[in-house]
C-alpha cells in the first residue's frame, strides 16, 4: 500500500486516543525503515533504485531492502516490540514525549498497543497488496517464510476501493465527532 494510505489508516485506527501525527507516523515507519537507508546509501555508493512501474521486481532493489523489509514488515517484530513497550512503561511509565501524545488517560498495555497498532495495520494491509515479485509480506518472520500472492496496491481496482473506503472511513469520523459536540452542547445548555 501506498505510504499515504499507510498514514491515513495509522491515524484511523487510533482516532480518539493518540494525536495523529504520532500513529501516523507510527503507519508509515516499516516502510521508511526498509526504503530510507537504502536511498542515503545510494547516494554515496551510485547504486540506483529502479522506477517502480508492473514489472519491477524486489530483485531490482538493493538487498538492503529486502534484508530490512523483512523484519520491519514481521508481526512477530511488532508483538516483540509491544512486549518490550508494554513492560518499560508499566514499569517506569510514559516518558514525558510520548505522553503528550496521548488524548486519554489509559493503562500501560493499552499504551503500548495503541502505539504499535498502527504498524500491525501497515503489515496487514501489505499483506493483500503486494505480489509475489514486489515485496511480499513476511508477516511471520523469521517464524516462517509464509507469503502471499495478493494484488499490487497500484492496480486501479485496489487503489480506488482503498481510496473510497478511507473517504467512508473519514467521513464517519468526521460525523461522528460533529454529533459528538453537538450533543454535548445541548447537554451543557
Amino acid at each position: 500500500m501506498d505510504v499515504l494510505s499507510h498514514w491515513l489508516w495509522g491515524m484511523a485506527v487510533t482516532h480518539g486516543n493518540i494525536k495523529g501525527r504520532f500513529s501516523g507516523a507510527m503507519g508509515v515507519i516499516p516502510d521508511l525503515m526498509a526504503f530510507v537507508p537504502v536511498m542515503i546509501i545510494s547516494v554515496f555508493t551510485g547504486h540506483r533504485n529502479p522506477s517502480v512501474d508492473d514489472t519491477t521486481r524486489t530483485e531490482d532493489f538493493h538487498p538492503l531492502s529486502w534484508e530490512i523489509y523483512q523484519w520491519s514488515h514481521s508481526a512477530v517484530t511488532v508483538l516483540i516490540g509491544f512486549l518490550l513497550t508494554w513492560y518499560f512503561l508499566h514499569k517506569y511509565g510514559a516518558p514525558r514525549f510520548i505522553s503528550r501524545f496521548y488524548l486519554a488517560t489509559m493503562s500501560a498495555k493499552k499504551q503500548a498497543a495503541l502505539i504499535w497498532l498502527p504498524w500491525l495495520l501497515n503489515i496487514l494491509t501489505d499483506i493483500p497488496s503486494h505480489t509475489a515479485q514486489f515485496f511480499p509480506t513476511p508477516v511471520f518472520h523469521p517464524i516462517s517464510d509464509w507469503r502471499y500472492d495478493g494484488t499490487r496496491w497500484s492496480e486501479p481496482s485496489v487503489w480506488f476501493t482503498n481510496l473510497a473506503i478511507i473517504i467512508v472511513v473519514y467521513t464517519t469520523m468526521i460525523l461522528l465527532e460533529r454529533r459528538r459536540k453537538a450533543s454535548s452542547q445541548i447537554l451543557a445548555e
